[in-house]
């Protein structure tokens, strides 16, 4: 789906959601602000269009109703054939067949479908032909799975959030590599190597990490204070992390992610080595007992097995 279509369709499927009184996001220092325009370049965040900013800080709004998402997809064809199509598949055939979007729409679900939206914006940002930023584009799915998963045991109030911060809890990373691909192969592989977790080895060649530059990204497109946490804490430690925040669900599940290797390709080994030790305190922060831990690493990866072929053929040009 190229960016035209979903720009027009996100504008038109939230028009009629009430918007929320913003939160006031919190800012990163300004030496360190343009420590990163510096090395990464002035221009090199590139103004969001309104419409798929008005998404992201609406995906959660639960006002959306199923009849926004009918009239929006009988009016493009593109789309039309491939929500069918999704709401045909093996992921949501009932044995009925969807012959019409109203019926498409009701098999699916409307929060299934701002998801799928979420993700086709993100397949669209910062492209670059390289195996990292699949592999970058694909642990968001699993983290962003992972912490729906994770959320509906634990923090129910977090259900609607979750998908969303886990699927942009990186987007700091895709900037950096598009903006200094060798440069961050490299930081990648030697952090690999070396066993050292993404912000430790990003901060022995840069003065930042990938987290300040997803806190910029998400400035800069208006992102609601708690995805704008999420994004810069979720590297903090536990002792400086609030139970039941946004940021500690996003940090919990991108530990899981990668210690089960889910979707991390040619790296999952060397992934499973440095945050598999950290998981044992994450369920100690969470009060997550052994038998319930069992259960949501199985879930996450049977989650990720069943789901992430549709996450990715929808995001897909």
């Amino acid at each position: 789906m190229g960016w035209v279509i979903g720009v027009g369709i996100l504008t038109k499927l939230f028009q009629r959601s009430p918007s929320k009184e913003p939160q006031e996001q919190p800012r990163i220092p300004e030496a360190l602000r343009q420590s990163i325009l510096q090395s990464l370049g002035l221009k090199s965040i590139p103004i969001m269009p309104g419409a798929a900013q008005k998404a992201f800080s609406l995906s959660t709004n639960p006002n959306a109703e199923a009849r926004d998402y009918i009239e929006v997809l009988e009016a493009d064809e593109g789309l039309s054939a491939r929500v069918l199509k999704i709401a045909n598949s093996v992921f949501y055939d009932r044995g009925g067949g969807s012959r019409t979007i109203i019926d498409a729409v009701n098999v699916v679900g409307t929060t299934e479908l701002k998801n799928l939206l979420n993700a086709t914006v993100l397949a669209s940002l910062f492209p670059v032909r390289h195996y990292l930023r699949a592999e970058l584009w694909t642990h968001n799915i699993a983290v962003a799975l992972t912490a729906r998963l994770v959320a509906q045991s634990l923090y129910p109030h977090r259900a609607e959030q979750a998908f969303l911060a886990g699927l942009m809890h990186d987007v700091g990373k895709l900037l950096m590599l598009q903006q200094h691909l060798e440069t961050y192969e490299r930081v990648v592989k030697k952090g690999l190597a070396e066993g050292l977790e993404s912000v430790v080895a990003e901060v022995r060649t840069y003065p930042f990490d990938h987290t300040h530059v997803g806190q910029m990204i998400g400035e800069k497109w208006n992102f609601s204070a708690d995805l704008h946490t999420a994004i810069g804490d979720h590297h903090l430690a536990w002792i400086d992390l609030e139970k039941g925040s946004l940021a500690a669900l996003v940090k919990l599940s991108d530990l899981i992610a990668h210690s089960g290797g889910l979707g991390a390709g040619r790296d999952s080994g060397a992934w499973k080595k440095i945050y598999a030790p950290l998981l044992e305190d994450a369920w100690a922060f969470h009060d997550v007992p052994v038998r319930e831990q069992r259960r949501l690493i199985a879930e996450a990866s049977r989650e990720f097995d069943s789901e992430f072929q549709m996450y990715e053929s929808w995001g897909k040009s």
